[in-house]
Protein backbone atom coordinates (compact mmCIF):
# COMPACT_ATOMS: atom_id res chain seq x y z
CA UNK A 1 0.00 0.00 0.00
CA UNK A 2 2.72 2.38 1.10
CA UNK A 3 4.64 1.44 -2.58
CA UNK A 4 1.47 2.25 -4.33
CA UNK A 5 0.75 5.43 -2.69
CA UNK A 6 4.82 6.47 -3.26
CA UNK A 7 4.16 5.97 -6.43
CA UNK A 8 0.79 7.62 -7.39
CA UNK A 9 2.51 10.37 -5.99
CA UNK A 10 5.64 10.47 -8.12
CA UNK A 11 3.86 9.83 -11.00
CA UNK A 12 1.28 12.87 -10.08
CA UNK A 13 4.63 14.91 -9.40
CA UNK A 14 5.97 14.22 -12.85
CA UNK A 15 2.59 15.47 -14.05
CA UNK A 16 2.62 18.61 -12.47
CA UNK A 17 6.02 19.34 -13.64
CA UNK A 18 5.48 18.49 -16.95
CA UNK A 19 2.22 20.36 -17.43
CA UNK A 20 3.81 23.32 -15.09
CA UNK A 21 0.46 23.31 -12.86
CA UNK A 22 2.91 22.80 -10.23
CA UNK A 23 3.45 26.71 -10.06
CA UNK A 24 -0.73 27.43 -10.05
CA UNK A 25 -2.61 28.50 -7.13
CA UNK A 26 -4.34 25.22 -5.49
CA UNK A 27 -8.02 26.21 -6.79
CA UNK A 28 -5.99 27.03 -10.35
CA UNK A 29 -4.83 23.41 -10.27
CA UNK A 30 -8.00 21.65 -9.19
CA UNK A 31 -9.91 23.56 -12.01
CA UNK A 32 -7.56 22.67 -14.70
CA UNK A 33 -6.98 18.98 -13.22
CA UNK A 34 -11.09 19.07 -13.43
CA UNK A 35 -10.69 19.52 -17.05
CA UNK A 36 -8.17 17.39 -17.60
CA UNK A 37 -9.74 14.31 -16.13
CA UNK A 38 -13.11 15.77 -18.02
CA UNK A 39 -11.32 15.62 -21.40
CA UNK A 40 -9.39 11.89 -20.83
CA UNK A 41 -13.00 10.36 -19.55
CA UNK A 42 -14.25 11.83 -22.71
CA UNK A 43 -11.67 10.32 -25.04
CA UNK A 44 -12.03 6.93 -22.90
CA UNK A 45 -15.74 6.63 -23.51
CA UNK A 46 -15.85 7.86 -27.06
CA UNK A 47 -13.29 5.29 -28.17
CA UNK A 48 -15.76 2.47 -26.30
CA UNK A 49 -18.82 3.59 -27.93
CA UNK A 50 -17.39 4.52 -31.26
CA UNK A 51 -13.84 2.18 -31.32
CA UNK A 52 -15.40 -1.09 -29.85
CA UNK A 53 -13.07 -3.38 -31.45
CA UNK A 54 -10.68 -1.57 -31.61
CA UNK A 55 -10.82 -1.15 -27.30
CA UNK A 56 -10.82 -4.70 -27.61
CA UNK A 57 -7.63 -5.40 -29.39
CA UNK A 58 -6.02 -2.66 -26.97
CA UNK A 59 -7.15 -4.12 -24.04
CA UNK A 60 -5.95 -7.62 -25.45
CA UNK A 61 -2.79 -6.24 -26.02
CA UNK A 62 -2.07 -4.41 -22.60
CA UNK A 63 -3.53 -6.65 -19.92
CA UNK A 64 -1.53 -9.12 -18.59
CA UNK A 65 -0.98 -12.81 -20.11
CA UNK A 66 -1.49 -14.19 -17.13
CA UNK A 67 -4.95 -13.58 -16.37
CA UNK A 68 -7.48 -16.24 -16.99
CA UNK A 69 -9.07 -15.06 -20.41
CA UNK A 70 -12.16 -16.66 -22.12
CA UNK A 71 -10.28 -17.83 -25.24
CA UNK A 72 -7.77 -20.67 -26.26
CA UNK A 73 -4.51 -20.13 -25.32
CA UNK A 74 -2.53 -18.55 -28.81
CA UNK A 75 -5.38 -17.53 -30.56
CA UNK A 76 -4.82 -13.62 -28.97
CA UNK A 77 -2.67 -12.46 -32.03
CA UNK A 78 -4.35 -13.93 -35.31
CA UNK A 79 -2.49 -12.61 -38.74
CA UNK A 80 -5.14 -10.82 -40.57
CA UNK A 81 -5.08 -9.05 -44.71
CA UNK A 82 -5.16 -5.66 -45.05
CA UNK A 83 -8.70 -4.73 -46.95
CA UNK A 84 -8.08 -2.54 -49.72
CA UNK A 85 -10.70 0.53 -50.10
Amino acid sequence: MVNLKHSAAYLYRQYELATCINMFEPWEKKLINGFVLIMLTLVIFSSCVYLPSYMGSLLEVITPTSWPSSQPAGTGFMSQKMRSI
